[in-house]
């Protein structure tokens, strides 16, 4: 069997294709420390009560004041088309539907098989 490159191509061939392999390896990874074992888990009642005091050292009464500010930063987010990145946005989002309805209505392409031009009416 006869090849069809000359030896010297084929040899720069398998030279390219193990670069790109070697370059797309993530060799970093190999450099790192091998990561600490995980500390051991604990039993678990003694996980239920750890819980148990995180939840009951977060949790503390809410008056109405703080109720009510809560409710307005739910709200915040309605202010971003009030701002002008918001405005822009608005405008280039109607600019584009409206461009979208313009060509579709006003589509160029003719076919010669379909007597009312090639549209879907």
């Amino acid at each position: 069997m006869r090849y069809l490159w000359p030896w010297w191509r084929r040899l720069l061939v398998r030279a390219l294709v193990l670069v790109l392999a070697l370059g797309a390896a993530p060799l970093n990874c190999l450099a790192a420390q091998p990561a600490d074992p995980p500390p051991p888990a604990p039993a678990l009642a003694a996980a239920i009560q750890q819980a148990v005091q995180l939840e009951v050292g977060t949790m503390k009464k809410v008056s109405p004041n703080a109720a009510q500010q809560s409710g307005a930063s739910a709200a915040e987010p309605a202010r971003f088309f009030k701002t002008k990145a918001g405005v822009v946005a608005l405008v280039l989002l109607a600019a584009g539907t409206g461009y979208a309805l313009y060509s579709t209505s006003h589509d160029r392409i003719k076919s010669p098989k379909v007597p009312y031009g090639g549209t879907w009416k």
